[in-house]
């Protein structure tokens, strides 16, 4: 009975965890509309209004006003801008941002490999943070126009919150339209804020603005374990594109939005709207314009300004915001229990200063807290080892009985204080916790690029020798054998599998992860067998 319940358990494990490795889930459906076309020349005028801005292909230079034209000139001046934790360039031909490389991340594990570049197009873009604005009841979209700045903003170091640069350009109105960049020294969030300078002189705000993340549009949804493509916050629930929406070429995205963008496995590029301004006045847009590019836009009604959040997804940064930032680290149905692991994932490598330290640490705090329940489970193992000889008769005895094997069974279990239960129903209770630290560890950006030791050099890739995978799968082995049999010989080699099925799973798992099942498999080794000790001596 009990040989059978461990065995369902087990099974379920693996199935569970085979079903993610194999089948990931499928994106949510939320509230889309494809975008109407316009049919008539009213409609036309009625997409000048400031709920609506102009196609991303329009082109709203005068022909008199060539200089600052796009299609006269091939390029702009490149500006950088760094703080803390990142350098930025921006051009000044459509104010557009050319690169965003994170200070703090490297592109691969080489000590000397360059930082990663956020921004992923390259070409004639379009390229991320170009946008939009609505003056005086007509749009002005700026990745056409070319901008001047100050001589003081070639190459700006933050070091004072609120610091801005701002790029001019003349309209054919006559009005310039100017598009300030204001940022933060240690933060990865920045604001966009477009407003004009009227032929009289004086600066007005924008009476509405758009805003464009464009990414390269590589194949959307879950990349064996983590979603990864367009992701945005509306009505209250996370947004994904399902396969259907993302055949059309444009949608308009109902519902208060908190933010929209793209993320991937660690990092996320969001638009947010600024503080004060209600969620109802806010509008998102995907576009799918070229097959090699995909923009997300943010539009923004009776307000001039866009935050903006380009950087890790890491869950105190992106809680600090208090715009749901933080639920787009997939931490799956056990997040609950998930981020305060990490957290205290963190907590200790504070003092250790590794991660993989870090990671044995924790799991030997999660094996104290599950002690008890864990001393239940072997101890009532222990028991149905001394009543196997017993067991094993009354089978024999009554192998053509089935009713009067299970009575037997049953006086068996009651005469000797031995629930069949007893050594499954604890690990029932640890299952959840499992699942929710299989997943932080899966998506904790923490272990990416962190050393351990030796030749595992990074805890959020798979070991490149596969010496954990096999030493587990070694682990899970012994402790089959220390593990009472029914003296079913079909289901003892069945159990036998198992750690072959999961040495196989395991071997491209992060080492991190692996880390933690071989070392919860040693402690439960220990204790198992001081338990085992116990039981035959008593």
């Amino acid at each position: 009975m009990e040989k059978r319940t461990i065995l369902a358990i087990v099974l379920s494990l693996a199935v569970l965890l085979g079903f993610q490795y194999f089948f990931p889930p499928a994106p949510q459906q939320e509230k889309v509309t494809q975008a109407p076309a316009a049919s008539s020349s009213t409609e036309a005028a009625e997409k000048s209004e400031t709920n609506s801005p102009p196609p991303e292909n329009q082109n709203y230079d005068s022909p008199n006003n060539s200089a600052q034209a796009i299609d006269s000139l091939e390029k702009g001046e490149i500006i950088t801008i760094q703080n803390s934790l990142y350098r930025a360039e921006f051009e000044t031909l459509g104010g557009q941002l050319k690169a965003f490389y994170l200070k703090d991340y490297r592109t691969d594990l080489e000590a000397d490999s360059a930082d990663l570049n956020l921004v992923t197009v390259t070409g004639r873009g379009p390229y991320p943070l170009s946008g939009a604005a609505s003056i005086k009841g007509q749009w002005f979209q700026d990745s056409k126009l070319l901008f001047e700045t100050s001589e003081n903003f070639r190459n700006l170091v933050i070091t004072s919150p609120d610091t801005s640069f701002q790029l001019k350009a003349q309209l054919p109105s006559g009005d310039i339209l100017v598009k300030e960049f204001v940022f933060q020294p240690e933060t990865y969030v920045l604001a966009v804020d477009y407003s004009f300078i009227d032929q009289e002189g004086v600066l007005h705000k924008a009476d509405a603005v758009k805003l464009n993340w464009s990414h390269v549009n590589q194949e959307e949804g879950s990349k064996r374990y983590v979603y990864t493509g367009v992701l945005g916050y509306i009505d209250g629930e996370i947004y994904k594109p399902s396969k259907k929406e993302k055949k059309m070429s444009r949608q308009d995205l109902m519902g208060p939005l908190n933010w929209l963008g793209y993320t991937s496995k660690y990092f996320i590029s969001v638009l947010l709207p600024p503080d004060n301004i209600a969620l109802g006045q806010t509008k998102g847009t995907i576009e799918r314009t070229e097959a090699t590019h995909l923009t997300t836009g943010l539009q923004v009604n009776q307000n001039s300004r866009i935050m903006v959040y380009i950087g890790p997804k890491k869950g105190l940064l992106l809680q600090a915001l208090g715009t749901h930032l933080e639920d787009s680290i997939e931490y799956g149905w056990f997040g609950v229990i998930a981020r305060p692991l990490v957290q205290l994932l963190h907590f200790f490598n504070g003092y250790v200063h590794n991660y993989g330290i870090a990671i044995i640490i924790l799991t030997i705090l999660i094996k104290l807290a599950f002690y008890p329940l864990s001393q239940k489970s072997y101890k009532s193992m222990g028991k149905m080892k001394a009543v196997q000889p017993k067991l094993a008769k009354i089978k024999e005895k009554y192998k053509d009985d089935k009713a009067r094997l299970n009575k037997e069974m049953m006086d068996l279990y009651k005469t000797n204080k031995v629930n069949p239960f007893g050594g499954c129903l604890p690990m029932v209770v640890q299952i959840p916790v499992f699942f929710a630290l299989y997943r932080a560890l899966m998506v904790a950006i923490e272990l990416r690029h962190a050393p351990f030791m030796g030749w595992i050099m990074d805890l959020s890739a798979k070991d490149p020798y596969y010496i954990t995978p096999l030493i587990m799968g070694a682990t899970m082995f012994l402790q089959q054998k220390m593990t009472p049999s029914t003296g079913d010989a079909m289901q003892a080699k069945m159990m036998l599998f198992m750690p072959i099925i999961f040495t196989f799973m395991f071997l491209n798992f992060p080492a991190g992860l692996v880390l933690y099942w071989l070392v919860n498999n040693v402690l439960s080794i220990g204790q198992q067998y001081i338990v085992m000790r116990q039981t035959a001596t008593s």
